[in-house]
């Protein structure tokens, strides 16, 4: 074997190492997190749920956010800008960490093809934090976790470097098909824009978008013949600011819905329930006429037990509007629990727990309340 031949073999180990490096680590942080959550869990007896229900979705929040989740009242709050580089390491579920992992393995080796294994984790982080970026100044959720933004930006730049790079990247491109790259891109942007008006919202969609449009410019850049390096500089130079525009626009609450939604149940949380009540009355101010936002705002103020005659009041709001639903007449028995009337609040839950018996919060507050179901 010649030295260049020994040459090119070890960096095409050394490709895919770099690979498997950043699978591997999004692999530990995962396993980390579900051993914290099972110690957790163990304390009250739910060890076995904890673990089964981390194969599609790992129920603690509070854990996730401690180990660097996105939240954006986190950032507005406590400038926690750290979590940018953190929530593309984390995941929600088994499931979730399996799609996200087979798909960076798919499409990050061809990438340290390319431009190298350095470059592919330079694009993977600044692709994951432009999505985390445009999640954050979307406000699009109240916690984002995953390494998607960072393998969109990685297809982005695998699409564009196929298409129009110099001739040394479609070169080490050739058995990849933009146009092929450019659907899957495509189907998954659709199935986000689409879950939502089934009433399923599971992608961070302008974080995908985000991840796409960093990657792409830097592909773009990183891909110039010698002769077009201004437009790869430029390229650089837009992508740094639009990165800063969007950490500007980003950086502070700006009075929609949402902002408000996340600072309140944030707050919530963390037992600031009287800073909480200038952002939830913001939000009915908004949406005075919705039965359903005023339930959820009262038994968001009834996990807490702030403003529980308030509370009281917002639910009572809700029933008038649907007197047999179930989802209000366990809030407004919760309250009552809550402000000492049991009886009374045990007979309201009874009725609910009639009226929607796959409910489970229910049963719940009725042993809360001091008597075990049937």
């Amino acid at each position: 074997m010649s030295s260049t031949d020994a040459g090119a073999e070890a960096s095409g180990l050394l490709a895919h190492k770099a690979t498997s490096a950043l699978i591997a680590l999004c692999i530990v942080v995962f396993v980390g997190l579900v051993v914290a959550a099972g110690i957790r869990a163990s304390a009250s007896g739910e060890l076995g749920a904890t673990l089964l229900h981390s194969l599609w979705q790992l129920d603690d929040r509070e854990l996730l956010l401690r180990w660097g989740a996105l939240a954006p009242a986190r950032i507005w709050l406590d400038g926690d800008w750290w979590r940018l580089l953190t929530a593309g390491l984390l995941h929600g579920s088994w499931l979730h960490l399996a799609l996200n992992m087979s798909g960076l393995w798919v499409v990050g080796q061809w990438v340290e093809r390319a431009w190298g294994p350095w470059r592919m984790l330079l694009l993977f982080t600044l692709s994951s934090v432009g999505g985390c970026l445009a999640s954050l100044a979307w406000a699009e959720a109240p916690l984002v976790v995953g390494a998607s933004a960072g393998i969109f930006g990685i297809a982005g730049a695998l699409v564009v470097g196929r298409a129009w790079g110099r001739e040394a990247i479609q070169d080490a491109l050739e058995p990849i098909s933009a146009a092929r790259l450019a659907g899957w891109l495509a189907f998954w942007l659709v199935l986000g824009f689409g879950l939502p008006l089934l009433g399923v919202s599971v992608l961070a969609q302008a974080g995908h978008l985000g991840g796409l449009a960093v990657g792409a410019a830097l592909g773009w850049a990183s891909s110039r013949p010698e002769k077009q390096r201004l437009f790869g500089y430029g390229a650089w130079g837009l992508t740094v600011c639009a990165l800063s525009a969007a950490a500007f626009h980003g950086a502070t609450p700006r009075a929609r819905f949402n902002d408000d939604l996340f600072i309140a149940l944030d707050l919530l949380e963390r037992g600031r329930g009287d800073e909480a009540v200038p952002h939830l009355e913001s939000l009915l101010d908004r949406e005075p006429d919705d039965p359903s936002l005023a339930n959820d705002v009262a038994y968001f103020l009834a996990l807490e037990g702030v403003e529980l005659t308030w509370a009281e009041e917002l639910v009572g709001v809700a029933i008038a509007d649907d007197p047999e639903n179930a989802n209000y007449l366990d809030t407004l028995g919760w309250i009552q629990c809550r402000l000492g009337l049991g009886e009374v609040g045990l007979e309201t839950l009874g009725e609910a727990r009639e009226l929607g018996a796959g409910i489970e919060e229910v049963g719940e507050h009725i042993m809360l309340c001091g008597v075990v179901g049937d």
